[in-house]
C-alpha cells in the first residue's frame, strides 16, 4: 500500500466523494468492456428496469442528473434498443420507459461486474467491517433524506 495520505481533506463528505469517484472512474472502461453501457446508462437502465413505466422526469428527479445528460443518456440506450419509449394512456405528453429483453440481459451483466468490482473494492474490509460499514451507511442515507435533517440544515 502506498504511504501517501490518501486523502487531503478529513472532511467526511469530501472522503465518500473521493473514494467513489474513484472508485467510478476505476471501475467505468470494465463496465463498457462487458456490458456496452457506461455505469450512468447502467444507473438509468436499472432504474427503468425497477420501474416500468417510469418517466423521463422521474428519472432525472430520482438520477439528480441534469436534464440534458438524462436525455443523452435515455437516447443512447434507446438507440441500443435496451428501452423502449411508448406514449403515455392517459397524457400522450409523456412517455413511459420500459426495458427491452436485451436491456435486462445487459442490467443482468452489470449487475454481475459489480458484484465482482465490489468485492475487489472492499477487499481490505472484514466481513465484520463490511457489514458495520453497509449498516452506517443505510443509517446516514436514512437520515440525509429525512425531514429533521433538512429542518436542521434550515436552521443553519
Amino acid at each position: 500500500m502506498s504511504s501517501e495520505k490518501p486523502f487531503k481533506n478529513h472532511r467526511l463528505t469530501y472522503r465518500l466523494n473521493v473514494i467513489a469517484d474513484q472508485a467510478i472512474t476505476a471501475n467505468e472502461s470494465i463496465f463498457l468492456r462487458e456490458t456496452g453501457c457506461n455505469i450512468r446508462e447502467l444507473r438509468v437502465l436499472r432504474l427503468i428496469d425497477d420501474s416500468p413505466g417510469t418517466t423521463f422526469a422521474e428519472i432525472a428527479r430520482i438520477t439528480g442528473f441534469e436534464r440534458s445528460l438524462t436525455s443523452r443518456i435515455i437516447q443512447n440506450l434507446i438507440a441500443e434498443a435496451l428501452i423502449l419509449r411508448e406514449n403515455s394512456s392517459t397524457d400522450a405528453r409523456v412517455f413511459q420507459l420500459f426495458t427491452t429483453e436485451k436491456g435486462r440481459e445487459v442490467r443482468r451483466i452489470g449487475r454481475t461486474v459489480s458484484d465482482r468490482l465490489e468485492a475487489v473494492l472492499t477487499r481490505p474490509l472484514s466481513d465484520t467491517e463490511l457489514d458495520t460499514l453497509n449498516q452506517l451507511l443505510w443509517r446516514l442515507g436514512k437520515w440525509v433524506s429525512s425531514s429533521e435533517y433538512q429542518d436542521l440544515l434550515e436552521q443553519e
